[in-house]
C-alpha cells in the first residue's frame, strides 16, 4: 500500500510539492474552473466580467513553478472575493431584470 498522493495535473506538471502548496494550487484551479463555468452560464455582463477576472488572475499561476505560497493564498482570497461579488452582481441584475418585466 503506497502513501504517495494520487497523481493529478498539478503533480504531473510540477512534480512533488509540499501538501500545503498543492492544496493552495488545487483550490486556485477550482476557483478558475468555477469562474469559467460561471462565465458560460450567467446572463449578467457585470458578473461575467468579474468571473473573467478570476480566470485571468488564476490561470498563469496554477501550474507556474516557484510561486510563493503566500502569493497563491492571496490569489485564492482574491478569487473567492471576486466570485462572491460576481454572484451578488448576478443576483442584483436578475432582480432588476425581473422588475423591468413586471
Amino acid at each position: 500500500m503506497s502513501t504517495e498522493p494520487a497523481p493529478d495535473a498539478i503533480r504531473v506538471f510540477l512534480g512533488a510539492l509540499p501538501d500545503e502548496e498543492h492544496e493552495s494550487r488545487a483550490k486556485l484551479s477550482s476557483y478558475r474552473n468555477a469562474a469559467a463555468a460561471f462565465v458560460a452560464r450567467t446572463e449578467s455582463d457585470t458578473a461575467r466580467l468579474l468571473a473573467w477576472e478570476v480566470v485571468n488572475w488564476a490561470t498563469p499561476f496554477v501550474y507556474a513553478p516557484g510561486v510563493p505560497l503566500d502569493w497563491l493564498d492571496r490569489l485564492n482570497q482574491l478569487s473567492k472575493r471576486l466570485m462572491l461579488t460576481a454572484m451578488q452582481a448576478e443576483e442584483m441584475d436578475d432582480i432588476l431584470r425581473e422588475a423591468s418585466h413586471g
